[in-house]
């Protein structure tokens, strides 16, 4: 699993933007640097093995280009509230909706449905940037919905001098001096910082002491592990609130091992299924074939010999007919099939069916 992050210093513009890497290997290997623009067919060329499929490729961005929204839609069904969701988010943009992309997990009647939002330009910028080095990304996600605790808990990410602030339902970009006046007023029980920690006087001039919690790991590792704990890609985290929906969603196929061996098992039971149902098809067209055959039977039998009773199953008018052919058949005489049809013949008139 391959996740990219602009680097701090070149928010503002994609162009010619600086990037870090992080690559988590199936096999648990972590490995990252930093790659310009202008140097990512190289990389390309270099790690051809990353770039295979796009549900191992990401790019993860701050708040500054997301915003998340929890919001409530009024609706009696789920397409309804679907269709309703863009005025909603409109009340809480400053932009029109029609220059934004909305992103939304699954919608649930009589739930607020929690969207992301970024300016399509925006987004449309950063997809250009990669897709002119050959590369197809599988997700564009925000970093808050990587690190968003549980209740009554917070978590921090150090860029610099400024920290992005996640809880529950609610993130934001902060400058750093600010940090203590704003844990204050989210007044946590449990506080994880990833990408550095908070100084003793700011913990000082926190109200109360949360449990602390410093993740040592890099940033942007930490990141990828919660985005693909076992590297296999998107597929490993299906809550994942991706902005590539609508128009911009990217179709991939698992290319993994285990996903060859369920497509081909799939197909042979596919192939199973036809048989069967072929095989059913021929037994029934040929059960409908024999009903029709012994009415005719039945009906010439009475056509030629209206006297007689009819004959209640073909066993019985085959037996008849054995006997009104051949008298001497009942006592166990043998007869041969060359007698049979021609006193057959004798018997039936031009117009008769058997």
């Amino acid at each position: 699993m391959l996740l990219f992050s602009p680097q701090t210093a070149t928010y503002g513009s994609s162009q010619g933007a600086g990037l870090q890497w992080s690559y988590l290997s199936a096999q648990g290997a972590v490995t990252y640097g930093e790659v310009n623009a202008e140097q990512l067919p190289d990389f390309v060329e270099q790690h051809p093995s990353w770039f295979t499929t796009p549900d191992r490729i990401a790019l993860v961005l701050t708040g500054e280009e997301i915003v998340h929204l929890n919001v409530s839609v009024p609706g009696r069904s789920i397409n309804s509230i679907r269709q309703a969701l863009p005025f909603a988010v409109e009340e809480f943009i400053t932009s029109d909706v029609e220059d934004v992309q909305i992103a939304y997990q699954s919608i649930r009647a009589n739930q607020p449905v929690h969207c992301a939002v970024i300016n399509t330009a925006r987004l449309d910028s950063w997809l250009n940037l990669f897709s002119g080095s050959g590369i197809t990304l599988g997700a564009v996600v925000s970093q808050a919905q990587l690190i968003r605790p549980d209740t009554n808990a917070a978590a921090l990410l150090f860029e610099a001098d400024q920290v992005v602030v996640v809880t529950e339902d609610q993130d934001a970009l902060i400058d750093r001096d600010t940090v203590p006046d704003i844990l204050d007023t989210l007044d946590v029980a449990s506080l994880t910082c990833i990408g550095g920690s908070l100084t003793d006087l700011e913990l000082g001039q926190l109200s109360s002491a949360p449990a602390l919690n410093v993740v040592e790991t890099a940033p942007l590792q930490y990141l990828l592990e919660q985005l693909s704990p076992t590297g296999g890609g998107l597929v490993s985290h299906p809550n994942l609130l991706n902005l590539l929906q609508g128009s911009y969603a990217v179709r991939y196929e698992d290319s993994s091992l285990d996903a060859a061996w369920r497509r081909t098992l799939g197909i042979a039971a596919l192939w199973f299924i036809a048989l069967v149902g072929a095989t059913a098809f021929q037994g029934i067209w040929l059960e409908n074939q024999s009903n029709q055959l012994d009415t005719k039977n039945f009906a010439t039998y009475k056509e030629l010999f209206p006297t007689d009773s009819v004959p209640v199953t073909a066993a019985q008018l085959q037996r008849r007919l054995v006997n009104k052919l051949d008298p001497s058949s009942a006592a166990g005489a043998r007869t041969s099939m060359v007698d049979l049809m021609l006193r057959t013949t004798n018997v039936l008139g031009s117009n008769s069916e058997l």
